[in-house]
């Protein structure tokens, strides 16, 4: 299996680097096409290059708001009469965006903000009357649409959908539309929905709440040191001018990339691009955030106290792609973390029982200085003591001893099928070469990354070690379970 999927590989880069078509719009927006007849179906995505990571302080979780409200359709879908809804839109603004001028102030509890919630909910009533709150997603399952969905991150926001060969020129022309004029029905609604999403995914889930506090740790001015849900007061005070605000500044067509994949032909998709996403405004390309994160000079913990059984996350600052140093961590993310071979599995499961559960990944994005992280999950009864030490141990010994051949060379292999295989499928393709070209400005790091890990050498794995893997360089988050009394006061909350 791995030397057929190792074949395929070795072939894929060539092959790939000439059927990627690039069609760039004059108004500055870079569709990427790929032609593969073989079933009659096609995957489209399109890229924001906008995310977390592009929010002011006082609006974090904007970003993802908006990905909510860009389902909520257009002047002509997902209204039943625009005429009347109108005026109705722009009272649900004065009254929302007046209550949350007064939950920024601090009066969130007064008589005039309780009027205005009163009012804000009977408008939002009246509204409902006339919207047809399904008309987006109806419209794409009636045409034969899977995957239908989008997804916010610190550094994108992407939204995708795969569909029979003759719906393209609807997809092209209803994303265009979303682009060109989405109406933010519901908002208010959603922001709440938001809300609650941050309640079940951060504050009552002891995963949430760590990985939050680590990356709030381990980052002083990085805009990833703030979730991508966003904070609770934040998003309570979040009114739908700054929503209006972040649209017109980051949804231009110069700072998206789209990417279609599957049975189409990139003269047939050209033509179509002219006729919707072409007519887009040529706008000037937001800026990115401006920020200088200092250097970490020393070792940085925090614990965290939760009604859940201890865990541990230790993690290290690491650059972000293309630099070599992130494809070596590409290579110590499998040789210390993936499934039960991962050396940390097999020191901390299966020889000291140690953890009921070891695992790595990256986080929070690739656009700046990110994270590698070492997430346990310790067996009942056992020290964190004894958890850490067995860390830094597996840790050193990456420093002390170079990878043998054999062992490294299985590393790369799995390294490299991973990515062959999310590659695989029009949707996996389409995936990475619309972020490489959004975040890197090349989609051609999927051909480049593959030659890079299979030239990576035990020399080079020993030496990042040596400069990453140090206390220095390092962040701890530990959970700490409620006891007694405490756990008692929390629950009575």
């Amino acid at each position: 299996m791995i030397a057929l999927a190792l074949a395929v590989l070795a072939a894929a880069p060539a092959g790939l680097e000439a059927s990627v078509q690039e069609v760039t719009l004059p108004n500055g927006m870079t569709w990427l096409v790929v032609e593969r007849h073989d079933a009659p179906v096609f995957t489209g995505y399109v890229r924001v290059r906008v995310g977390g990571a592009d929010e002011a302080p006082g609006q974090t979780g904007l970003a993802h708001l908006f990905e909510h409200m860009a389902f909520k359709g257009t002047p002509v879908l997902g209204t039943k009469d625009w005429k009347a809804e109108v005026p109705l839109l722009g009272e649900l603004q004065q009254v929302g965006d007046a209550l949350a001028a007064l939950t920024r102030a601090g009066k969130g509890g007064t008589d005039e903000a309780k009027a205005l919630a009163l009012e804000l909910a009977r408008l939002s009533k009246a509204h409902q009357a006339l919207t047809d709150e399904n008309a987006l997603a109806r419209l794409y399952q009636t045409a034969g649409a899977v995957g239908l969905n989008a997804t916010t991150d610190k550094d994108l926001t992407s939204y995708f959908v795969s569909l029979p060969k003759n719906r393209l020129e609807l997809w092209l022309t209803v994303e265009a539309q979303r682009f060109a004029s989405p109406v933010l029905r519901d908002f208010y609604t959603e922001r709440q929905v938001v809300q609650e999403e941050r309640l079940r995914s951060i504050e009552t889930n002891p995963g949430g709440v760590m990985y939050e506090e680590l990356n709030q740790l381990a980052f002083v001015a990085s805009p990833y040191r703030w979730p991508t849900v966003g904070y609770a007061g934040d998003l309570k005070a979040m009114s739908l001018a700054q929503a209006h605000a972040f649209f017109e500044a980051h949804y231009t067509a110069s700072n998206a990339v789209g990417c279609v994949v599957g049975d189409v032909k990139v003269e047939e998709v050209r033509a179509l691009l002219e006729r919707t996403f072409g007519l887009l405004p040529n706008k000037p390309r937001p800026a990115d955030p401006s920020f200088s994160e200092p250097p970490q000079r020393a070792f940085r913990r925090s614990t965290v106290s939760f009604d859940a059984k201890p865990r541990l996350l230790l993690a290290f600052r690491k650059p972000p792609p293309p630099s070599r140093d992130d494809a070596i961590f590409d290579v110590f993310d499998v040789l210390l973390g993936e499934g039960n071979t991962g050396r940390l599995t097999q020191r901390l499961v299966y020889r000291d029982r140690l953890a009921q559960a070891v695992g790595t990944f990256t986080g929070p994005g690739i656009r700046y200085e990110g994270l590698f992280i070492i997430s346990v999950v310790p067996l009942e009864g056992v020290k964190q003591d004894a958890v850490e030490a067995a860390l830094w141990d597996e840790l050193s010994r990456l420093v002390r001893e170079p990878v043998e051949a054999r062992e490294l060379e299985k590393v790369r292999n799995r390294v490299t099928v991973n990515l062959a295989r999310a590659q695989e499928t029009n949707a996996g393709l389409a995936s990475a070469l619309s972020r490489f070209e959004s975040l890197l400005g090349d989609w051609r790091y999927v051909v480049e990354l593959p030659k890079t890990i299979e030239s990576i050498t035990a020399a080079e794995v020993q030496d990042a070690a040596t400069r990453y893997f140090v206390r220095t360089n390092s962040v701890q988050v530990s959970l700490a379970p409620i006891k007694g009394e405490a756990r008692q006061e929390e629950r009575s909350r």
